[in-house]
């Protein structure tokens, strides 16, 4: 029996859902949806959670490439990275199609 390695794009893919895996986490990503360029602070006060607990979720939202910062003068302004979102996506329709052949007569 041939034993399977996880591809890169399988790494990929789980460290993404893992970033994703998490309710704060998504709507940490739906608030940067909406509004683009928002810093951690704006995060605090929508979520009334503490500084350090909202830069471990946009910490672990970068690792992913999920979110992007980019510094403005001292600010760390956050957006979402479309590539990665589309690569997602792009993913999720490859296994779908993959899944809905093998159930088609």
């Amino acid at each position: 029996m041939e034993s399977i390695v996880p591809s890169m794009e399988d790494e990929r893919l789980a460290n993404m859902l893992h970033a994703l895996g998490n309710p704060m986490r998504v709507a940490i990503i739906r608030y940067v949806t909406h509004n683009p360029g928002c810093i951690c602070n704006d995060l605090v006060v929508r979520f009334d959670r503490a500084q350090a607990t909202v830069s471990q979720h946009l910490a672990t939202l970068r690792q992913a490439n999920v979110l992007v910062a980019e510094r403005d003068g001292q600010a760390t302004c956050y957006r979402i990275n479309p590539e990665e979102i589309q690569w997602l996506h792009s993913y999720l329709d490859h296994i779908t199609a993959a899944a809905d052949s093998k159930h088609t007569p």
